[in-house]
């Protein structure tokens, strides 16, 4: 019985965490598949405590029932990792998952492992099944076979956006991503050993937690359309990157950056072009900020603006990085063949690290940044 209660409780768990998705304004593609996820789960679990009433006796133990319960949980098992997948990349950007095409294709496993099972119970029963409630070592290959897959692959490609250099500042994210599986997969094993220990409903429970509060930070923390830190975030970063003691020496610089005829690009060219030049911005700021041994702080301030924060007391290696970023900007452009031009003017000053200094600073570094546009236009 405390398996079954293990199973309940994990139950609500998920249904609160559904309610609450289906409940959110403007639902995307990825959306959809999380409280897919999530549904998936509870079938699951729902699923699971059939199963244990059969091996505890409360249920009968007869060969249709049992095939039923373990076909449900094969099935259930590859959806859930086949949909987490298809999740993880939508969530990380990948483009060619944006096509439905494409994310039918990923799930083809899934309908396999379906038939496969099902062929296996009715045709070929003894290869799946030893007795009454005992299944074959051959019923568990099959059953993670697929799964595995799924996992390892979700896993890896998580780690490896999550260590990639231009993903320095924003790991926590990818790093969420490829725990799941990762953890789903060595309590899944574990309780295949251990099948009266109810680890995977909590397993499961504890990491769709930490997933869950993971994209609710990034949802506060992260601006939607560049996937930067956003201006709430960069309050925090300065507050918590207060000295403990204030020496009064100028160590930190921030760089104020601006696109140049922005309000041009929206009005001939319309604003889904606008928010290309915007991520493309992003995109520059992301690649120059990785290749620097400063590895700054950089945020959307709000519209074309953006911040970056570098601790560094050397005014050279700034005009350098600011110089990167120009460039970077350009060569993305051109590279995506615009049919405008897209540059930057960037203004920095210096500050201590106290919050009044920054507020200074950015004041300076904003003042710098219209006499560079300024002299620009008199050119």
């Amino acid at each position: 019985m405390f398996y079954v209660e293990a199973n309940v409780v994990s139950i609500i768990i998920f249904m609160l965490i559904f309610i609450k998705e289906i409940g959110t304004v403007g639902h995307q593609t990825k959306q959809g598949y999380f409280t897919n996820i999530i549904l998936a789960h509870i079938a699951y679990f729902l699923n699971d405590i059939v199963w244990v009433m059969i091996l505890g006796g409360y249920l009968p133990s007869i060969n249709a029932l049992v095939a039923s319960v373990n076909i449900i949980n094969a099935i259930v098992l590859s959806v859930i990792t086949g949909l987490w997948f298809v999740y993880t990349e939508l969530s990380q950007g990948e483009e060619y998952i944006t096509k439905q095409k494409n994310r039918m294709i990923a799930l083809i496993p899934v309908l396999l492992m379906a038939v496969v099972n099902v062929v296996l119970f009715v045709f070929f029963p003894d290869t799946v099944l030893a007795g009454e409630r005992t299944l074959t070592l051959t019923y568990y290959l099959v059953f993670l076979s697929v799964p595995l897959v799924y996992i390892v692959v979700s896993t890896v490609r998580s780690l490896h956006r999550a260590f990639r250099k231009e993903n320095y500042a924003f790991r926590t994210p990818y790093l969420a991503s490829a725990a799941y599986p990762a953890v789903l997969a060595v309590i899944g094993i574990t309780q295949t050993l251990w099948l009266r220990v109810p680890m995977f409903c909590f397993g499961c429970a504890v990491m769709m937690l930490y997933v869950y509060i993971t994209s609710l930070n990034n949802q506060v923390s992260i601006d939607e359309l560049t996937k930067l830190n956003n201006r709430t975030q960069l309050k925090k970063y300065i507050a918590g990157d207060v000295p403990k003691q204030n020496t009064g020496r100028h160590d930190r610089y921030v760089l104020m950056m601006d696109l140049n005829k922005f309000k041009q690009i929206n009005d001939q060219h319309g604003h889904v072009e606008g928010d290309c030049a915007l991520k493309r911005a992003a995109d520059a700021l992301r690649l120059s900020c990785s290749g620097s041994s400063l590895r700054p702080f950089i945020a959307r301030y709000g519209g074309d603006e953006f911040i970056i924060i570098a601790k560094t007391d050397s005014e050279e290696l700034v005009r350098e990085l600011s110089s990167t970023i120009k460039e970077t900007l350009i060569r993305l452009n051109k590279e995506a063949g615009s049919a405008y031009e897209l540059t930057a003017s960037i203004g920095y000053a210096s500050y201590a690290g106290d919050i009044a200094g920054f507020q200074t600073a950015l004041a300076q570094a904003d003042e710098a940044l219209y006499r560079e546009k300024a002299a620009r236009k008199s050119v």
